[in-house]
């Protein structure tokens, strides 16, 4: 848990590129760094829901997977692009010491800094063969999920060259200057592949010029939002992966 201090984060994935109605349908939820998982989030603090692609939101629960991952499952009813959203509410995390703790400034009244982590992770999965590349597509309209911090996609296709849009938001408005992290499955390095700016409206553009899974990453840090006795800080973090751009 404390690794969040250190830059670890959540981010979901499907495991196939495309479902069907009536089957089981399975996402992975990893936590570490940069796209490489380094153990588990706490299940005890994750939480998951779907958005269907007619809007209505449908909870989820996460279980365990294996040593890497935990699961979201479910049974889609109808052919679209779903949604997938997790949330890991870590907590207040306090230094003190030179040393990370968790707890509130209730428990540690003379902590250098106390901040209270949140972490947001989406993804899409496609039900029914919606196009005729085996190639994945974004859904017709932008899907914001009304996250504290998330990263949107515009809508068009995100095959291997394809040039991407983002847009950055912040408590449902554009976020200016974010600073946007990526990385791609087969990549060997262990940190990040690059880091960009979104513009003075929160967007970013990317060229999809790799294959593999892709991860983005944001991150942002509110002092603003400290609650007396609790905290001094917010710090939430936000992932959006694609399966298989190729």
């Amino acid at each position: 848990m404390l690794r969040v201090v250190q830059g670890h984060e959540i981010w979901v994935i499907p495991e196939a590129s495309h479902f069907h109605m009536g089957t089981e349908t399975r996402c992975r939820v990893f936590y570490g760094h940069a796209g490489r998982p380094d153990g588990l989030a706490d299940l005890n603090r994750l939480s998951a829901w779907v958005l269907k692609p007619e809007g209505k939101r449908l909870n989820l629960a996460v279980t365990a997977g294996d040593n890497t991952f935990h699961l979201v499952k479910f049974v889609p009813d109808e052919d679209g692009f779903w949604a997938v959203t997790v949330e890991n509410d870590v907590g207040a995390i306090a230094l003190k010491g030179g040393l990370f703790r968790q707890g509130t400034r209730r428990d540690f009244p003379d902590a250098k800094e106390v901040s209270y982590y949140h972490q947001y992770a989406k993804t899409f999965v496609q039900v029914g063969h919606l196009h005729e590349e085996e190639t994945a597509v974004i859904p017709a309209s932008p899907v914001r999920l009304g996250h504290e911090l998330e990263l949107v996609a515009v809508p068009g296709p995100y095959r291997l060259g394809s040039e991407l849009v983002l847009e950055v938001y912040y408590r449902g408005q554009p976020l200016p200057g974010a600073e946007v992290k990526a990385n791609w499955s087969l990549r060997e390095g262990k940190d990040w592949a690059w880091t960009r700016r979104a513009d003075s409206a929160g967007k970013l553009k990317i060229t999809l010029d790799q294959p593999g899974h892709w991860l983005f990453y944001v991150r942002h840090t509110d002092d603003t939002l400290g609650k007396e006795g609790e905290y001094d800080k917010v710090i939430c973090t936000a992932t959006l992966s694609f399966y298989g751009v190729r």
